[in-house]
């Protein structure tokens, strides 16, 4: 994996703090809710468990720009995250498609740099394999998806993934997260994945 310089991106000018506070909010805990949010913004109702993470709770932002952040975590630091948002936009296409969502998510990863300069890691190494396209069959809907390390403080190593696609003129963002050697990990994360996908697209069973 290649480590990623600070310096590494051009700063982006429109909504650059906006951003900044999305990718802090990596490592905010959500505030304790009930079960079964539903989630007005996108019509989605979110259930109490998903692939056998639950529902951690849920931190509304005080920026409304940044939306909702709603948190499943099983005992360990296996994490999944969603975050809707629609950063002060009035119109956002829906999909993976459009120029708007595909720059969005590049600058997404980019600024993980931002929490390195934040010193909240020490690095920030990504997948070689780049930013992919999923490539789902079924119901639900697609998302840009990048994979990396982040290095934490102590030295621990977080393998990360971060998906992002659009509806309703708001963006939808996942991030999981495992220990690297975490034999389930992996598994857990599709099945993170693979469930809240179905979960957005109100699929049928």
């Amino acid at each position: 994996m290649r480590q990623l310089p600070i310096n590494h991106f051009k700063k982006y000018q429109t909504f650059n703090m906006r951003h900044l506070l999305i990718a802090v909010a990596l490592f905010v805990v959500a505030i304790p809710a009930s079960a079964e949010i539903f989630e007005a913004a996108i019509g989605v109702q979110f259930p109490d468990e998903v692939a056998g993470l639950p529902f951690a709770g849920r931190k509304t932002f005080p920026n409304t720009a940044l939306g909702v952040n709603l948190a499943y975590q099983r005992p360990g630091p296996v994490r999944g995250s969603i975050y809707i948002y629609n950063g002060g936009l009035t119109t956002i296409p829906s999909g993976t498609d459009s120029p708007l969502v595909r720059k969005h998510f590049d600058q997404v990863i980019a600024e993980l740099s931002l929490l390195v300069a934040h010193k909240q890691v020490s690095a920030v190494n990504f997948h070689p394999n780049g930013a992919q396209l999923t490539a789902y069959e079924g119901c639900g809907p697609q998302f840009w998806r990048q994979e990396y390390e982040l290095v934490m403080p102590d030295v621990t190593t977080m393998v990360s993934y971060t998906y992002l696609t659009a509806m309703k003129n708001n963006f939808v963002k996942l991030r999981v997260s495992h220990p690297r050697g975490d034999a389930d990990g992996k598994r857990d994360t599709d099945r993170f994945v693979a469930e809240i996908r179905k979960v957005l697209g109100v699929c049928k069973p």
